[in-house]
């Protein structure tokens, strides 16, 4: 009697381990996945001294000076046009994309 509750103890051990397993693997692969899509651009003038920078997160890109102070902001809208604000967070202006659609 003894052995089979020591044989179910270790089935639910195994179990939980396995479970724990399975969500660290999941939560881990899906932050790698979140990260990958940022993408960080360096700006030079034409001398080829740096100017700044953008970090494009998708849908949005934040933009920073040459110290890497924040300097504003773009926003891709869903119907086709880019609305740029800035280090405040105030509108400053929008364009459309003259990209011709495939």
């Amino acid at each position: 009697m003894l052995l089979r509750g020591k044989v179910h103890t270790m089935e639910v051990f195994f179990f939980i381990c396995l479970t724990l397993f399975i969500v660290g693997s999941l939560g881990s692969s899906s932050s790698v996945r979140a990260q990958a899509r940022d993408q960080t651009r360096s700006y030079h003038d034409r001398n080829g001294s740096f100017s700044g920078s953008s970090i494009d997160h998708g849908k949005d890109a934040s933009f920073y000076d040459r110290n890497g102070k924040f300097s504003g902001s773009a926003i891709r809208n869903s119907d086709g046009t880019t609305s740029f604000y800035d280090k405040s967070g105030h509108f400053t202006g929008s364009s459309q994309s003259t990209t011709q659609p495939r």
